[in-house]
């Protein structure tokens, strides 16, 4: 993968060129504890200024209940990711703009999300009965002939909602895109563009659909941003027996004019399944992803390393992450009790600070009401907040002004610890991967020490044990 920014500048450091390699191999694969021997506490890595504000957001169902936006707006989210726009259901019928059905979009939670300053990213999706090319499936890939009515189609959406009151700016074409249509259900959320006969799964016939309608929407409005639909991303193609990883190298190899000119953002999505047995565990031993780093950051490393190998740099977003209940064994924690919800809100942490770390410059959180997919839900199934939310809403708040600059802690093993600063302090954000209490020692300038909800801690002799998330506050 990509490391050139991060190596020019360990090189002007004067850092040894065998120790920066080892150092920036384990972090490109996630490898929270990589030792760095017994000098030095701190790496500098990069300092970065998101330009997508900051990097948190959720995935909104609807923003109808007064108490789902206020919980929205308070917990520090900036973005929303919706699905929203379903062509099926605007243009049923063939027909002119003229007889599109506009009230099947739920237009006044666009307008409550963009009053609030929560900036909308939203799903286009679902193909009606008349375009389709595998029918029945709305799920998946637009026939040939359509293909104008799409383009008209999505160039009247852009033009409606890209100006107030709705100002939505961001759009992801497909959910899911990558995935087959006799795996899912013909109305299936997951995409299905998907085609096993095909050596780029499909991906080709997507991209060609992305070279119509990414233009199209540039037309209507200039500063809108085009996003590839969420990947699944179900195996890494270097198992030779995945076809599906092929597709987004699909979408690469016929980007016209060149590779990746026809969307401005890629996106993806990896959840890690929750075990009372083994904790948080399978966020980096996930079976189809662990070589690579894990499936959030083994995803991630494929994506970049294939990018590379075309020659394209886009901004890559993680539109789908959490902390579920298994879906092969939902017993385990069906209903969820205290652990699962506590090691949920540590997750909140790990996955929204580590993601930052690692360049993904936007990362959505599935989902934000409750209970949401398998207890995945940052809302219980009142809308009120559980754990997660208020992890999320501290972790917001103090680092809603900063930028990362690097890792720290990296000689101890079993920590991971990121360092942001803003113009008031320096921020450590600590906690130990492997779920063990881990004591580390405090710089004697430490302000404070904070928990993942931001309770003071104890700092006792310049000693401090980490498990879950602990931020550090210093002066800067």
């Amino acid at each position: 993968m990509n490391n050139k920014n991060r190596l020019s500048i360990v090189l002007v450091a004067g850092l040894v060129l065998g120790l920066v390699s080892g150092l920036l191999a384990a972090s490109a694969r996630g490898e929270e504890s990589a030792p760095v021997g017994s000098t030095g506490i701190y790496l500098p890595v990069s300092v970065k200024n998101t330009p997508w504000t900051t990097p948190f957001g959720a995935q909104v169902g609807s923003f109808s209940e007064p108490g789902v936006t206020s919980l929205a707006k308070d917990g520090g989210l900036q973005w929303a990711r919706m699905d929203a726009f379903k062509w099926g259901n605007i243009e049923p019928v063939n027909t002119t703009t003229a007889g599109f059905k506009w009230s099947a979009v739920d237009e006044a939670s666009l307008i409550t999300a963009n009053e609030n300053g929560i900036q909308v990213i939203g799903i286009i999706r679902d193909t009606p009965a008349w375009a389709q090319k595998n029918p029945p499936y709305a799920c998946g890939a637009i026939s040939a002939s359509a293909m104008p009515e799409f383009v008209n189609f999505v160039k009247a959406l852009v033009k409606r909602y890209s100006v107030e009151p709705y100002n939505v700016k961001y759009w992801e074409i497909w959910n899911e895109p990558d995935v087959e249509p006799a795996l899912v259900g013909e109305n299936s959320v997951f995409g299905c563009w998907g085609d096993p006969n095909d050596q780029f799964y499909g991906g080709e016939y997507y991209s060609k659909m992305l070279n119509q309608v990414y233009p199209a929407i540039k037309s209507v409005d200039s500063t809108s941003k085009v996003g590839i639909g969420g990947l699944l991303l179900d195996c890494d193609p270097a198992d030779r027996s995945c076809h599906s990883g092929k597709f987004f190298q699909g979408v690469l190899r016929y980007g016209l004019p060149t590779s990746g000119a026809n969307f401005d953002f890629v996106s993806y999505h990896g959840y890690t399944p929750y075990s009372a047995a083994t904790g948080l565990s399978l966020d980096m031993n996930n079976d189809k992803w662990s070589h690579r780093g894990g499936v959030v950051l083994g995803k991630l490393d494929f994506l970049k390393d294939l990018m590379e190998r075309y020659n394209v740099e886009k901004p890559i977003f993680h539109t789908e992450g959490a902390l579920s209940c298994p879906e092969l064994n939902p017993a385990e924690c069906d209903p969820p009790g205290s652990d699962f919800y506590q090691a949920q809100a540590d997750y909140v942490v790990w996955l929204f600070v580590r993601n930052w770390a690692n360049d993904i410059d936007l990362t959505i959180w599935y989902q934000f009401e409750g209970p949401g997919w398998r207890y995945s839900g940052l809302l219980d199934d009142s809308q009120n907040p559980k754990p997660a939310y208020n992890a999320l809403k501290f972790l917001t708040q103090e680092l809603a002004t900063a930028s990362y600059k690097g890792r720290v802690l990296l000689n101890y093993p079993g920590v991971a610890g990121y360092e942001f600063v803003d113009e008031a302090k320096k921020v450590w954000v600590v906690w130990s991967p492997d779920e063990k209490p881990h004591t580390i020692t405090v710089p004697s300038n430490a302000i404070q020490a904070l928990d993942k909800y931001g309770t003071v801690i104890p700092i006792s002799g310049n000693q401090l044990t980490v498990k879950s998330p602990v931020y550090i506050e210093f002066p800067y």
